[in-house]
């Protein structure tokens, strides 16, 4: 079995404040792995972190690597959008755009998916909303 992710010598910040330090992990293909802790202990930020959306917080920063496929996801050649679309990420509470609408927040995925016909994305979000009694 080959290694998907392979996580070494990743830290994260939050402006001086090192949030993880020095984490070192493979996980292998085809695993179910859980990321398991107490409160606080920095089970999101690394996540947050292989998905590169650690990046999008004010003052933050990692230093490290994260390979995914084999491939250094921080490279200048990858883009982050096509990083998000691999590795998912649910939340134990809501967690919404806050420069969006509640309409523009269940459409970004779609139109990040190149899905752009206004009839389609009314129809998916009437949908969506629906099901979750919004």
């Amino acid at each position: 079995m080959k290694d998907e992710v392979v996580v070494s010598d990743l830290n994260a910040y939050f402006g001086n404040v090192r949030a993880l330090k020095s984490v070192y992990i493979s996980v292998k293909e085809k695993m179910v792995t859980a990321i398991i802790g107490p409160s606080g202990c920095g089970k999101s930020t690394f996540i947050r972190c292989i998905n590169r959306l650690h990046e999008l917080v004010t003052n933050a920063k990692v230093s490290g690597k994260v390979l995914l496929d084999g491939e250094d996801i921080y490279s200048n050649e990858v883009d982050p959008i096509e990083i998000r679309r691999k590795v998912g990420m649910v939340f134990q509470r809501p967690n919404p755009f806050p420069a969006l609408s509640i309409y523009d927040n269940v459409a970004a995925g779609l139109k990040l998916n190149g899905i752009k016909t206004k009839a389609s994305i009314d129809k998916t979000v009437e949908r969506s909303l629906k099901m979750a009694a919004l």
